[in-house]
Protein backbone atom coordinates (compact mmCIF):
# COMPACT_ATOMS: atom_id res chain seq x y z
CA UNK A 1 0.00 0.00 0.00
CA UNK A 2 1.65 3.19 -1.21
CA UNK A 3 0.69 7.11 0.32
CA UNK A 4 -1.38 8.01 -2.11
CA UNK A 5 -3.64 4.50 -2.27
CA UNK A 6 -6.63 5.57 -0.16
CA UNK A 7 -7.57 4.36 3.10
CA UNK A 8 -9.73 1.69 3.67
CA UNK A 9 -12.84 1.78 5.31
CA UNK A 10 -11.92 -0.85 8.16
CA UNK A 11 -8.56 1.89 8.75
CA UNK A 12 -11.33 4.69 8.86
CA UNK A 13 -13.63 2.88 11.59
CA UNK A 14 -10.49 2.09 13.71
CA UNK A 15 -9.10 5.64 13.17
CA UNK A 16 -12.53 6.50 14.01
CA UNK A 17 -12.93 4.70 17.18
CA UNK A 18 -9.52 5.19 18.72
CA UNK A 19 -10.28 9.03 18.30
CA UNK A 20 -13.69 8.38 20.18
CA UNK A 21 -11.77 7.01 23.22
CA UNK A 22 -9.02 8.99 23.17
CA UNK A 23 -11.62 11.78 23.33
CA UNK A 24 -13.84 9.95 26.19
CA UNK A 25 -10.65 9.73 28.18
CA UNK A 26 -9.86 13.09 27.62
CA UNK A 27 -13.23 14.08 29.03
CA UNK A 28 -13.02 11.85 31.97
CA UNK A 29 -9.68 13.32 33.12
CA UNK A 30 -11.41 16.84 32.80
CA UNK A 31 -14.49 15.88 34.82
CA UNK A 32 -12.02 14.60 37.59
CA UNK A 33 -9.68 18.08 37.44
CA UNK A 34 -13.03 20.14 37.57
CA UNK A 35 -14.02 17.49 40.73
CA UNK A 36 -10.85 18.11 42.42
CA UNK A 37 -10.88 21.93 41.85
CA UNK A 38 -14.84 22.86 42.42
CA UNK A 39 -15.31 22.96 46.10
CA UNK A 40 -11.74 25.26 46.15
CA UNK A 41 -13.03 27.67 43.46
CA UNK A 42 -16.49 27.76 45.10
CA UNK A 43 -15.26 29.16 48.06
CA UNK A 44 -12.97 31.15 47.20
CA UNK A 45 -15.72 32.43 44.31
CA UNK A 46 -18.21 32.55 47.55
CA UNK A 47 -15.85 34.86 50.07
CA UNK A 48 -15.09 36.99 46.74
CA UNK A 49 -18.69 37.47 46.45
CA UNK A 50 -19.33 38.07 50.88
CA UNK A 51 -16.11 40.39 50.61
CA UNK A 52 -17.83 42.53 47.77
CA UNK A 53 -21.00 42.94 49.47
CA UNK A 54 -19.48 43.72 52.98
CA UNK A 55 -17.41 46.63 51.17
CA UNK A 56 -20.97 47.66 48.93
CA UNK A 57 -22.69 47.64 52.25
CA UNK A 58 -20.27 50.10 54.36
CA UNK A 59 -20.00 52.23 51.74
CA UNK A 60 -23.89 52.50 51.46
CA UNK A 61 -23.90 53.04 54.92
CA UNK A 62 -21.45 55.55 54.98
CA UNK A 63 -23.06 57.10 52.24
CA UNK A 64 -26.27 58.30 53.89
CA UNK A 65 -24.94 59.78 56.98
Amino acid sequence: MSATDPRSWIDQLVGACVGLLVGAIALYCAVQVLRALLPFVVMVLGLLALGIGIVAAVRWYRGRW
